[in-house]
């Protein structure tokens, strides 16, 4: 009987020696959190293995989530997935439609995303657009020729157009004086004529008795006018004015009119036409309702494979860029202890409690053998 106590007896101290050393091992892992002195001798084991070790564990950690986890091979993977995508297509889908029928206009919309004055901006950018374009231009063709610097096209067709033009000038003319306006305008040329000329005029106009100046000189201009000579002499003119005006620099030609003041009438003429207040005040539903069906079915999904494609060959350099490594290491590095135990013991809690049992069932198997021995040999 007495063997059977002494056995049962040092089973329960070896288990109890066993499972209180595992226990006390597993939490010197983290405690104590600093280290202790007495005077100016540090205590042994003190900080605990963790806290003593935190910045290798966290450099060490970063460099396993960068090497072996969160590698470019496996995000690229990830998403170039056809299910992956899928899932993100359909997202996308649920978040674009209630979008584009909503009733809010542009300009709400934008002042949502911190974009104000969107319509002012918008105005500013296309002056400014046009302001740079045309600087742009005048600079480039200043200095050539008006011959030089349009097309051949639009050259060959001014000079066949120069026969309609004289055509339609000589057909206004014989119609201005062939009317009752044009009959008063040379009468008033005719009656200054004379007038300058004194007695001589009176005279003239006691010649013609009856007969106005006017009467005689009417059918005269329009004779000439409608003479085949007349005509060929204004196409002669014309051409010889146009050849003269294609030798003109654009030097030249902007001194001859403000070309700032057309500049800004062009400008207010695209604004007017461009009627920007009416496209911000548009609701999006109303804007993109032609379109929804598209960006839907079509524009979406292919969005999200090229998308992916292109992000997926281009995470090597992202992920060079991000410093995964880095960041994990500095993240552990700034978790309270207390955060970081609790960390480890959700994951392993179970796992550590079998160690303590475990260190507890080999202390009582050895105390169990030491009991047998104890016992044979006494």
């Amino acid at each position: 009987m007495d063997f059977f106590w002494l056995v049962l007896f040092m089973v329960v101290i070896g288990a109890a020696i066993g499972a209180v050393t595992n226990s006390i091992a597993i939490r010197m892992l983290f405690h104590p959190y600093r280290p202790l002195y007495i005077g100016k001798w540090q205590l042994p084991f003190t900080p605990g293995l963790i806290p003593k070790r935190r910045s290798e564990l966290a450099e060490q950690l970063g460099k396993t989530v960068a090497e072996y986890l969160l590698t470019p091979e496996s995000i690229e993977r990830k998403l170039s997935h056809p299910d992956f995508q899928k899932d993100i297509v359909v997202l996308l889908q649920q978040e674009a439609k209630p979008f584009l029928s909503s009733d809010k206009t542009i300009s709400e919309v934008l002042e949502k995303v911190h974009f104000h004055e969107a319509e002012q901006k918008a105005e500013q950018w296309v002056e400014q657009w046009i302001d740079k374009k045309y600087r742009t231009m005048k600079d480039f063709y200043l200095d050539q020729t008006v011959k030089e610097s349009l097309p051949f096209e639009w050259l060959d067709k001014m000079e066949v157009k120069i026969p309609e033009i004289s055509d339609y000038i000589i057909y206004k003319g014989i119609d201005y004086f062939s009317s009752l306006e044009g009959r008063q305008r040379i009468k008033k040329m005719t009656d200054d004529f004379l007038a300058e000329w004194g007695k001589l005029g009176s005279m003239i106009q006691m010649i013609l008795g009856n007969t106005t100046l006017e009467d005689k000189i009417q059918p005269e201009i329009l004779k000439f006018l409608k003479s085949p000579g007349t005509k060929e002499l204004m196409d002669t003119l014309l051409k010889n004015e146009w050849e003269k005006i294609l030798d003109w620099k654009w030097s030249y030609v902007l001194t001859q009119f403000s070309d700032e003041k057309a500049l800004e009438k062009g400008k207010a003429f695209v604004l007017h036409q461009l009627n920007l207040h009416s496209l911000f005040e548009k609701s999006v539903s109303d804007l993109m309702k032609p379109f929804e069906e598209k960006i839907i079915d079509d524009v979406i999904p292919t969005l999200v494979k090229k998308g992916g494609h292109f992000v997926a060959t281009r995470i090597p350099v992202m992920m060079e860029k991000l410093h995964i490594a880095e960041i994990v290491r500095e993240q552990v590095e700034t978790f309270s202890l207390e955060r970081l135990e609790e960390m480890v013991l959700e994951i392993s809690r179970r796992e550590l409690k079998m160690i303590t049992f475990l260190g507890g069932l080999l202390g009582g198997a050895i105390g169990l053998l030491q009991g047998v021995i104890v016992g044979l040999f006494s």
